[in-house]
């Protein structure tokens, strides 16, 4: 059976991203426990599962391209190796972005500044359209059809 991942607001997340993409995983890991009231351990986990999408912000999109190219051929050590000698991250980083990007956690394209979660709930739920909104938080989240109703009557 796969282990269930805790559910973190959008903006929790993003928060905890950005501290783990400037080296602070301790105030990350707080933040979550916080946000989800996880134990220690659970946190970390989610924090270290963070990780490879926090080190992509920090590769240039040419070397995500090349590094993605490695990997497909099979050559994720040398993705590795190549990810560190083209950006600031040590080898433990660049071992966790190219992992991250292996299992699929790290989009193929790069990050476009579109609206939160919320935001774009709200859209849906202003227009009507229920359903919409439901289906988006069910894609996004991973929630079931029941946590997604009780996230949307939430929002204001």
């Amino acid at each position: 059976m796969k282990p269930s991942v805790p559910y973190v607001m959008p903006e929790a997340r993003a928060q905890a991203v950005a501290l783990v993409a400037e080296g602070d995983v301790i105030p990350a890991v707080r933040l979550i426990r916080q946000a989800t009231g996880l134990g220690l351990k659970e946190a970390k986990d989610y924090v270290d599962g963070l990780k490879g999408e926090a080190y992509a912000r920090t590769v240039p999109v040419d070397v995500q391209a090349k590094a993605r190219a490695m990997i497909a051929q099979g050559r994720w050590k040398d993705a590795a190796k190549f990810v560190r000698q083209e950006t600031s991250l040590g080898l433990r980083a660049a071992k966790d972005y190219v992992d991250a990007v292996r299992a699929g956690w790290i989009p193929a394209e790069p990050p476009t500044d579109r609206p939160m979660l919320s935001e774009r709930v709200r859209a849906f739920k202003t227009a009507g359209d229920y359903e919409s909104a439901l289906a988006l938080v069910c894609a996004e989240t991973g929630m079931r059809r029941e946590e997604a109703r009780r996230f949307i009557d939430a929002l204001r």
